[in-house]
């Protein structure tokens, strides 16, 4: 028995002694004794954030077209500064309001020629160099809701055709999604829409091929800066005028001119908004930082859609509050400006070829999803308490 109870306290010896060499080892770090190793007040202070190896820091200087107190300037400054946390300082992204490097509207321009390193912008401030298929990536009449712009983009193409519109202009960008909003406030107006006929005469601010479609809808279209609009209205200049998002418009005091506000937005039933790099710059970037620059906007593009979105769930209810006349469009009005919308399409997409070809791709896909989303997806209003 006295050999048993001797072999047994060996192999305790040994294992004990085995686990003391492992805990040793630099995988697994025996913790300090009491009184050993940091103080307190060493464990309480924060692990200064990774900086990267001397040489290695890649500065971005960036543009948006926005200035800094909207909400677009602050969702594309967030994204700026968590690509700079995500790399750990490896990146040093600066983003800069409208006009601080270069004239707002121009910043596609100037990361082609290398003024700028990148923007946050839409691409339907520069369809005159890409063409009205940059509208189909951003505010047109009766298009893709949010959620399908964004499956589309990630599953149905829709970035391989992004990159390809300024590849076929030759133009010296790398695209990427990064911003999201829903759709905008259909407009405001001095009288109540009850039909196609309320246009007729109507001086109405807007831009781009909405204000093309309504022009040939017997509007008459007026193009003016944002900051004209409320004194515009105000003075009778105009009748009418589309601008934003709801929490934009309400920061911008449209509520307090008494005019009739309209929704839903089908003229805009989303707004996406892409980053651009410059491609040399891209082309300089190691393999892991491409990743995080890419992975860094897919992240943006649903933030910042949270954001804004956020700010329009208060924005609402604030109007309400303060009494807001709120008009729903008629849908004998939102099925005239979709037959007008499509219309418009076909006639660009024989103008076209890329057009057309961005245009099928997204009705192809639309139809699809919607079939599975009308079988798939419970109706809210029927699970409201």
């Amino acid at each position: 028995m006295k050999g048993k109870h001797l072999l047994m306290l060996l192999v305790a010896v040994l294992t004990i002694t085995s686990f003391a060499i492992v805990g040793c080892s630099p995988e697994a770090a025996a913790p300090a004794e009491e009184g050993e190793g940091t103080t307190p007040e060493e464990e309480e202070e924060e692990a200064p954030t990774p900086s990267a190896p001397e040489g290695e820091t890649v500065e971005l200087r960036m543009q948006t077209p926005f200035p800094t107190g909207f909400i677009m300037y602050q969702a594309g400054n967030n994204w700026a500064m968590s690509l700079n946390e995500m790399s750990g300082g490896r990146f040093d992204a600066t983003m800069n309001a409208g006009g601080a490097v270069v004239d707002s509207l121009k910043e596609m321009r100037a990361v082609h020629e290398g003024v700028l390193d990148a923007t946050y912008t839409g691409s339907h401030y520069h369809t005159s160099e890409i063409g009205f298929a940059g509208d189909l990536y951003n505010l047109y009449p009766a298009g893709t809701d949010p959620w399908e712009f964004i499956v589309w983009y990630h599953e149905g193409g829709g970035a391989a055709l992004h990159q390809e519109m300024y590849d076929r202009k030759g133009l010296n960008v790398k695209a990427f999604m990064g911003g999201m909003t829903s759709a905008e406030l259909f407009g405001w107006f001095a009288e109540p829409v009850t039909g196609m006929d309320s246009f007729e005469g109507m001086k109405f601010r807007t831009a781009g091929i909405w204000g093309e479609m309504l022009n040939e809808a017997g509007a008459s279209v007026v193009t003016m800066p944002g900051g004209e609009v409320y004194e515009a209205l105000q003075r009778g200049v105009i009748d009418a005028f589309e601008f934003s998002t709801p929490g934009v418009d309400f920061s911008a005091g449209f509520h307090e001119l008494g005019a009739y506000v309209h929704g839903p937005g089908i003229h805009a039933p989303q707004a996406a908004f892409e980053v651009l790099i410059n491609k040399d710059v891209w082309n300089a970037l190691p393999a892991d930082m491409q990743s995080i620059f890419a992975y860094s906007c897919d992240a943006s593009l649903l933030r910042s859609w949270a954001l804004v979105d956020g700010a329009d769930t208060v924005a609402i209810r604030a109007l309400k509050d303060y009494g807001t006349e709120f008009v729903k469009l008629p849908d004998d009005v939102q099925i005239a400006i979709t037959k007008l919308a499509h219309e418009k399409y076909a006639e660009l997409a024989l103008e076209d070829e890329f057009f057309a070809k961005v245009y099928q791709s997204q009705t192809d896909f639309d139809k699809n999803f919607r079939i599975f989303k009308d079988f798939a997806q419970p109706d809210p209003d029927l699970m409201t308490p």
